[in-house]
C-alpha cells in the first residue's frame, strides 16, 4: 500500500477575539506555527474567561500532500494523524485553498474551498471525510477520506486540506464560557525520523478510461491530459 506523508508546508493558524464571529470569521489570523514538530491546540473552538472577560480561540490546521505520481484513482484512502496531549475537538477533513507549496502563515486562516464569513458552512465546504467524533493520544488515528477527496487526490498535483472544529467553527456557532474543544497531533517535521508524521494511506487504482495515443503519445505513458487523470478521461473532443 503506497504512503504518502505531508510535506513541511504544514502549520496551525490561530485567531483570537472578545467576539466569536470576529475571531471566526477573520480573513488573518492572529499567529501561527508551522515550525513546531507537535501542536496542542492544532484545531480548537472555545470560549476563555480570566479576570471578568471573555475571548473565543479559534485553530485550524493545514496540511499538503504531494499527489503528483497519481494518476488512477485509489480504491481507498486514510489518513493517518498522530495525536498529542488533546483530544476533544471534534473536527472534519474539508478542502483548503491555499496556493500550491505555500508556507501556512496567517493569511490562510480562511483558506478553506467553499469558504463565507459569517455563515453556517456545513454544507459549503467540501468535505473529505465524515466528522471525526473519536481521537487518542500516543498512536496513530486512522481517518478514512471520501470518494470526493480520492478524486482529487488523483485529478491533482498537490491535495491540501484543513481541519476545522466540527460543533461551533464550521457551523458559526459560538461556545459558552465552558466549551474548551481542543484536539493536538504531530506536524510533519516531527524531528523523529518521520515517526509521527502525518500520512495518508492508499490502494492504487487500476488504469482506465481513455486508451489512446495523444499527440503521437502512447497511452500507457500518460498519466494526465489538461491535469486531468487518463482514469477519469472518456473522451477527448468526443473522441472515445
Amino acid at each position: 500500500m503506497p504512503e504518502l506523508l505531508a510535506s513541511l508546508k504544514d502549520g496551525r493558524v490561530l485567531a483570537f477575539n472578545a467576539n466569536f464571529s470576529t475571531a471566526r470569521d477573520a480573513t488573518n489570523g492572529s499567529s501561527f506555527q508551522n515550525t513546531s514538530a507537535t501542536d496542542a491546540f492544532a484545531v480548537r473552538c472555545e470560549a476563555a474567561s480570566f479576570r471578568g472577560s471573555t475571548s473565543f480561540f479559534v485553530a485550524r490546521a493545514f496540511f499538503e500532500f504531494d499527489t503528483s505520481g497519481i494518476s488512477a484513482t485509489p480504491t481507498d484512502a486514510t489518513l493517518k494523524l498522530y495525536g498529542q496531549t488533546n483530544t476533544s475537538a471534534d473536527f472534519f477533513v474539508v478542502k483548503a485553498s491555499f496556493a500550491d507549496g505555500a508556507t501556512i502563515s496567517f493569511s490562510h486562516f480562511d483558506a478553506i474551498d467553499g469558504w463565507s464569513a459569517g455563515a453556517d458552512n456545513s454544507s459549503n465546504v467540501t468535505k473529505y471525510s465524515s466528522e471525526v467524533t473519536s481521537f487518542s493520544t500516543g498512536q496513530y488515528n486512522n481517518i478514512t477520506l471520501n470518494s470526493t477527496a480520492l478524486s482529487d487526490m488523483t485529478n491533482n498535483d498537490t491535495f491540501k486540506i484543513c481541519l476545522i472544529e466540527a460543533d461551533f467553527d464550521l457551523p458559526n456557532t459560538a461556545p459558552s464560557d465552558t466549551t474548551l474543544r481542543r484536539t493536538g497531533m504531530s506536524f510533519a517535521n516531527d524531528g523523529s525520523g518521520n515517526i509521527r508524521d502525518p500520512k495518508i494511506d492508499y490502494t492504487e487504482g487500476s488504469a482506465v478510461g481513455y486508451g489512446h495515443q495523444v499527440i503521437s503519445v502512447a497511452a500507457g505513458s500518460i498519466g494526465k491530459v489538461k491535469s486531468v487523470a487518463t482514469a477519469n478521461i472518456g473522451k477527448i473532443n468526443t473522441v472515445d
